[in-house]
């Protein structure tokens, strides 16, 4: 994206006068530059961008576990925040506004990904001495899942997501979270035994 790190070191008020930015983005200049890209500045986002880039790829980073998913999402919350900058109802809270917007963005990945995994290429679920037959058995009983159940256990054991990670994730309290891992787990029991497997420890 064109605005973001924009290395600009001036900017232009509004009575058309040039003046240098200082090097830190204040929160005055914050609100200055925002009124700027309200007003059809959007060179001045940039700015904007710099300010909170390392700050929202963190973010991201949190809910993703990768950084170059992270550094995506921190691409993708830059430009739902420009496109929705109008609805900013506050410009002191630009910056809590931005890190909602970097979660939802966040979270929607996790989702496309999940809807999108194809349980044959997921690894074996313990470093046991489990035989092919038994891992695809382990496999076999994740596909069968629903997807909710299923969204649970790879965000858990694939994913090592923290029950608070996937609470925020998936908008679930821990409780809820618990009970259906519980429930998902003796499914995949359930599923081992039927074919002759004994119970794995998850």
């Amino acid at each position: 994206m064109v605005f973001l790190h924009l290395k600009t070191d001036y900017i232009m008020d509004a009575d058309q006068h040039v003046r240098k930015l200082p090097c830190r983005v204040t929160k005055a200049l914050e609100t200055e530059l925002l009124d700027l890209v309200l007003s059809g500045d959007i060179g001045s986002f940039g700015k904007l961008c710099d300010r909170y880039y390392n700050s929202i790829v963190a973010i991201a980073y949190s809910v993703l576990a990768d950084h170059h998913l992270a550094e995506d999402a921190a691409q993708e919350t830059f430009l739902r925040a420009l496109k929705n900058l109008k609805k900013l109802k506050s410009k002191e809270k630009f910056g809590s506004w931005l890190a909602r917007i970097c979660r939802n963005v966040a979270k929607d990945m996790v989702k496309k990904k999940l809807r999108s995994i194809d349980t044959e290429n997921l690894l074996p679920l313990t470093d046991g001495g489990n035989d092919e037959q038994e891992n695809q058995a382990v496999k076999q009983a994740i596909g069968r899942l629903s997807l909710s159940e299923r969204e649970l256990i790879v965000l858990r054991y694939y994913n090592s997501m923290s029950h608070e990670q996937m609470s925020s994730v998936l908008g679930l309290s821990k409780a809820a979270i618990n009970n259906r891992l519980v429930r998902s787990r003796k499914k995949i029991a359930k599923h081992l035994q039927n074919n002759g497997f004994a119970e794995i420890e998850l």
